[in-house]
């Protein structure tokens, strides 16, 4: 059920991101996607790290059913991170917090 839940917020996160424009379809280098640091800071945008990097494993994770994160502040990031965009992240940044909510909920 929570798996379940955590695909439904993936599929709208990944709508409204279509919708204002912060979808990419280009894959970042392997270069960049290697970033040591917490959401790859010093390499992608808190957008292009979410859809390339978070939800590859987000999905891994649901398909095989396995243990979700004890916790999640992407939400946190996001609010600081969607500041720079140029869209109306307003919508997305819900999302997020949802996606948060999904993963720690019991």
């Amino acid at each position: 059920m929570k798996h379940t839940a955590i695909a439904q917020t993936l599929s709208a996160i990944t709508k409204e991101m279509q919708l204002i424009g912060l979808w990419h379809d280009v894959s970042p280098s392997t270069e960049k996607l290697a970033s040591k640091l917490p959401f790859c800071v010093d390499t992608l945008t808190f957008c292009e790290w979410l859809q390339w990097v978070m939800f590859p494993k987000l999905f891994v994770i649901i398909e095989t059913k396995a243990q979700l994160p004890l916790k999640s502040n992407m939400a946190v990031m996001a609010q600081e991170a969607l500041k720079r965009e140029q869209a109306d992240t307003e919508q997305l940044l819900k999302l997020i917090y949802q996606l948060d909510k999904d993963i720690v909920s019991n």
